[in-house]
């Protein structure tokens, strides 16, 4: 069963951690815990499907090997479903081909070996949680660039005379620029 672990020192990174292994579960809440992330468990990828659909998860670090579903399989449907997860595989597996097939389907941000450093696991949380940041900050910025070229063409649009004015201007100060240019 999940369960939400200690109040989150750092609001809004969330951790949803999914093994079959108990001790796995718990040994990787507690670090993660410490750390300041809300973490919160599932035994199986179908309880953490469930948890995605009903909670605000960031982050998944998820086992390669379960009985009912392989990592792979489960990040593949949490690439189609809820595609901004950033989505951490840890492996015992060391085989090529289930890296190479994470990438492909899953599109895996990193691979932590089992038995995992927790050195290493801290930073790439830290670092994951870094690219997420700047991956909505990307789209909060290309959604306000597209409501402004929205008001751009919708005035052009509007005011046909001012934009005809503003091309010529803008033409005006480019030749400008290449005449200052020649005389260097």
């Amino acid at each position: 069963m999940s369960s939400p672990r200690a109040a989150a020192k750092i609001p809004g990174r969330t951790i949803l951690v999914v093994d079959d292994e108990e001790h796995v579960r718990e040994a990787l809440s507690k670090l993660l815990d410490r750390e300041g992330y809300t973490v919160i468990t599932a035994d199986g990828p179908t309880e953490a499907l469930e948890i995605l659909r009903q909670q605000p998860i960031k982050l998944v670090i998820s086992d390669q090997n379960m009985p009912d579903m392989s990592g792979i399989e489960f990040f593949r449907l949490i690439r189609e479903r809820h595609p901004q997860v950033c989505r951490i595989m840890l492996t015992g597996d060391p085989e090529r081909d289930t890296i190479i097939r994470a990438v492909n389907e899953g599109e895996v941000y990193r691979f932590l070996p089992k038995p995992w450093n927790n050195t290493m696991l801290r930073v790439t949380v830290y670092f994951a949680f870094e690219a997420i940041q700047l991956e909505e900050e990307n789209r909060r910025l290309l959604s306000a660039l597209r409501r402004q070229l929205h008001f751009v063409r919708s005035l052009e649009r509007d005011f046909p005379y001012l934009a005809a004015l503003a091309r010529q201007e803008e033409a005006e100060l480019l030749l400008a620029q290449a005449d200052r240019m020649g005389d260097e």
